[in-house]
């Protein structure tokens, strides 16, 4: 049988502005997003007669509700091939984190799957299905950094100046064992409209950056930490000390609950000493990973 393997990276947003709900519930976003070197590996082979799903973390669901076997499903309705896939998930990335891991997976096997049939299908028909599974997931068949508009389903490339910049960047990413319910973080958003930021000024805040890229300028913007943080001040505390002590930038991504800090300037001893200084705040289960 015909296997591939995939890296499925996780990623972070750099700036991640919510302006407001549109007419069909999603929300209008503006975001720069990367993907980043720690993620997932997905093995895929051809099978016979039906689709699974293998994953060594615990309480990852293995059923048609992964977005893995949706990729195998809507790769057979816009082909009409008959193939069926066998995927093995090694798992790094937590749930609940706002790094996109879940969409990662799905956007990896739908790679997977066009790659061991022979490449049915153009780079336009995959980010197509891409968006019909959910708004990350687009952003992960770039492998590069991207501003994202609408729901998250429009992608557009940056310019090499600005891949390059944010390509140098060093991070720590980490979660707490709490994870934030995407649909919790949303629902927040709606009832506190307040909290939406104006399109103007986030469109101006990023064009500002893309012009005169740098790692000193990025828009390290979120507005979910807002509602975020009333519910889980332990996150606003422990990034607050990270910025105080280590003189880093540190930032909520996507609706949570991880967290990351651009540590370019730091040694790796200081690295180490960020690294315990969050477990300590935020416990020993805490995930600390560079990227």
């Amino acid at each position: 049988m015909a296997s591939t393997e995939k890296f499925s990276p996780c990623k972070v947003n750099l700036m991640l502005a919510v302006l407001g709900e549109r007419p069909d519930g999603f929300h209008e976003l503006l975001s720069l997003a990367a993907p980043t070197k720690f993620g997932d590996t997905l093995r895929a082979e051809t099978a016979d007669g039906a689709d699974s799903l293998s994953c060594d973390m615990e309480g990852v669901p293995t059923d048609s509700s992964n977005l893995v076997l949706k990729a195998a499903e809507l790769f057979r309705e816009a082909t009409g091939l008959k193939a069926h896939f066998k995927f093995d998930l090694k798992k790094r990335v937590p749930a609940g984190a706002g790094l996109g891991g879940g969409s990662s997976n799905g956007a990896c096997a739908l790679l997977a799957a066009n790659e061991l049939c022979g490449n049915p299908l153009p780079q336009k028909s995959l980010e197509k299905i891409a968006a019909k599974m959910g708004s990350d997931c687009p952003m992960f068949l770039t492998r590069a950094p991207v501003v994202m508009r609408g729901r998250g389903e429009k992608v557009f490339s940056l310019k090499s100046e600005a891949r390059e910049c944010i390509g140098r960047l060093k991070l720590l990413i980490f979660k707490p064992d709490f994870s934030i319910s995407t649909a919790w973080a949303y629902s927040q958003m709606r009832a506190h409209p307040e909290d939406y930021m104006r399109e103007n000024a986030a469109e101006s805040a990023l064009s500002e950056w893309l012009e005169n890229p740098s790692v000193s300028g990025l828009p390290l913007i979120n507005n979910m930490q807002i509602e975020a943080f009333k519910k889980f001040p332990a996150l606003q505390i422990a990034l607050e000390e990270i910025r105080a002590r280590f003189r880093v930038p540190a930032m909520m991504s996507g609706s949570g609950s991880a967290c990351f800090a651009i540590v370019n300037g730091l040694e790796d001893g200081e690295i180490a000493g960020l690294s315990r200084l969050i477990k300590e705040m935020l416990g020993e289960s805490c995930l600390v990973a560079r990227a």
